[in-house]
């Protein structure tokens, strides 16, 4: 009996409309309520947003050199130029030998999407960065909030295994996703704090946008799915 129940829970099989439909709109809400969250704290400065400069402090009190280096190693892997190439990359390869031309192409548009909407809010909000001498060099001027970096890395990792757990699920494919985005965030988003470019409430506030680009990214596939078998 212990055998057939392991074995069980190793079948690979595709997600049902229902499950699909429900990891999305659980997504979206909690996508919603975190970047609200973090855009109310960093307009007034409360709640999550009256840890921005504990944070920043906690962070600077902390460099070394090791940890600088590594740090930048991060971040570096998410400069947008960077990603471009790599996720340029993967969905070739992706396409090339699976044979399949929709999923690449839903990964591509998804992080494409999630930069474009970091932009946009970047103006629209215009909320400024950490001052220059409380970062490591290359100094960022940007606009602050979201983080472009963090929203494209967790955009990329929740797509890219929701697109093979969807369509091939397991018990251990759908852990080793989750531990995969959790640490992915953690990093990167620390990254942006540590090297001084944003504050809490920017990598709080790109986490919960990503979700909501991953809950529409899932609605477009429902919807595309259904005329195209990949």
């Amino acid at each position: 009996m212990a055998l057939e129940i392991v074995e069980s829970s190793q079948i690979k099989s595709a997600w049902s409309i229902k499950s699909t439909v429900w990891v999305a709109v659980v997504c979206l809400v909690l996508g919603i309520s975190i970047f609200a969250i973090a855009y109310i704290g960093m307009t007034q400065n409360t709640g999550i947003g009256s840890f921005n400069q504990p944070v920043l402090n906690w962070m600077i009190s902390h460099r070394n050199s090791q940890i600088t280096s590594i740090m930048q190693f991060v971040t570096e892997l998410a400069n947008p130029l960077t990603f471009v190439i790599l996720i340029s990359i993967i969905a070739v390869l992706w396409a090339t030998i699976k044979k399949v031309i929709w999923r690449p192409i839903l990964l591509i548009g998804s992080t494409g999407a999630a930069a474009i909407l970091s932009t946009v809010i970047k103006s629209i909000t215009m909320n400024s960065r950490p001052l220059t001498e409380n970062m490591v060099a290359p100094f960022e001027m940007d606009y602050s909030f979201p983080s472009g970096h963090t929203i494209s890395v967790v955009v990329f990792l929740l797509v890219l295994g929701y697109l093979i757990c969807s369509r091939h699920s397991s018990i251990t494919r759908i852990i080793s996703w989750k531990i995969v985005v959790i640490i992915g965030f953690v990093l990167i988003a620390a990254s942006r704090l540590y090297l001084g470019y944003h504050w809490l409430t920017d990598v709080t506030a790109s986490l919960g946008l990503g979700l909501v680009v991953f809950a529409v990214s899932i609605f477009v596939d429902i919807i595309v799915s259904k005329y195209i078998k990949d």
